[in-house]
């Protein structure tokens, strides 16, 4: 997954061992703003404890829920291998499909601009919402087309649709043309051309099957859940020796805006969109108090007191230093302090900012997150 804050590296370099000494003692761990699902299926495959997982956008718990809701492995590929004959059979029954092939197929030979200006004048119906919204722009027609099929078509077994699912939403964020998240996508000019031009030409459907492959054998050693909710009221349902760990939006932008195009494969419908990044409406989008300057102090606050009241341990991972939303690191130890005892603090590096445009910043920088093991003052 291309995700901003991922905590994938965290896991190798500081937060992993805060996780594993905190679990040890812990009934159950909830993961407050799984985001991309990275810590809550770190802890369900390596610990035998119940994993709740929850997060404001349904993809994110999609992604979670794939692995933490599962107790098995899935290793057979036959159920993927009709899943793809079904979409395959949807494709070939519409008359245009031939065309989106040519199309995909000159895409090895013709410049961005006319790729693009070819690609936008594709109208495949309603039945195929993804690439109304998004074909010509994050994805080539061909492979807007592939989504939808698979996602009208995902297997009626809960497990493997969840798989499936969570595949599915993994290579739309690997194929899609935009530099790290889905705020816009490439423009077909001779900047970001080729960049985008690359991305069209992934072989869509042999990343979702990559993913399967993956995610399948993956599972938890304990049944776990993951939920579509606001983390403070996830956080009312935890209690006394439970370790909740927090890793909230820090960006002054809603997450939703950088990741609308994985919500609507997620759910599987789009409505209107608008502006260059091929939004929603600002109605349609989930918002989280966590990233309005404004209002996160309270926010931040309000979770602690929760927790707090709720006799649960506590892990923080939050930037060191002043983030977009007007939180620093210092402001969110006085917060902690306020409600626990400070355990143990440390300073992890990271490296992702999913928001560079290789002139002014680089996608990828080094930078610094603080991690705050917390522990009830009752």
């Amino acid at each position: 997954m291309k995700y901003m804050g991922s905590k994938r590296a965290m896991l190798g370099n500081g937060l992993g061992d805060a996780l594993t000494r905190a679990v040890f003692d812990a009934d159950r761990v909830f993961d407050l703003f799984t985001g991309s699902g990275a810590v809550a299926w770190h802890v369900a495959q390596r610990f035998d404890k119940e994993v709740i997982a929850s997060d404001l956008q349904l993809y994110s718990t999609v992604l979670a829920g794939a692995v933490i809701e599962r107790t098995e492995a899935v290793t057979s590929l036959k159920w993927a291998d009709n899943w793809f004959g079904r979409a395959r059979d949807i494709l070939a029954s519409y008359s245009w499909w031939n065309v989106l092939q040519g199309h995909q197929a000159k895409l090895a030979s013709i410049g961005a601009a006319e790729a693009s200006q070819e690609a936008q004048r594709f109208e495949l119906g309603e039945q195929f919402p993804i690439s109304g919204a998004y074909g010509g722009y994050y994805f080539s027609p061909w492979q807007s087309a592939w989504i939808d099929a698979l996602r009208k078509t995902l297997p009626s077994d809960k497990g493997r649709r969840a798989i499936a699912l969570a595949s599915l939403i993994q290579a739309a964020s690997r194929c899609a043309a935009s530099p790290g998240h889905t705020a816009q996508p490439f423009k077909p000019n001779e900047t970001a051309g080729p960049y985008l031009l690359e991305a069209w030409r992934k072989d869509l459907p042999a990343v979702v099957a990559e993913r399967i492959k993956d995610i399948g054998p993956r599972h938890a050693k304990k049944k776990g859940q993951a939920h579509c909710m606001d983390a403070a009221e996830l956080a009312k349902s935890a209690k006394q020796g439970d370790l909740a760990f927090l890793d909230p939006p820090y960006s002054g932008v809603h997450y939703s805006r950088f990741y609308h195009v994985l919500e609507s494969v997620a759910q599987g419908v789009v409505g209107p969109v608008e502006g260059v990044g091929r939004y929603p409406h600002q109605d349609q989008r989930p918002s989280s108090d966590f990233s309005m300057s404004s209002r996160s102090r309270a926010a931040f606050d309000q979770l602690l007191a929760i927790l707090a009241e709720r006799q649960a341990n506590v892990i923080i991972t939050f930037p060191a230093g002043r983030a977009s939303n007007g939180l620093a690191g210092d402001d969110v130890k006085a917060l902690a302090a306020s409600h626990f005892s400070i355990e143990e603090e440390k300073v992890s590096s990271r490296f992702s900012t999913l928001g560079g445009d290789m002139k002014h910043r680089a996608a990828r920088k080094d930078a610094f997150e603080l991690i705050l093991k917390l522990s009830n003052q009752s």
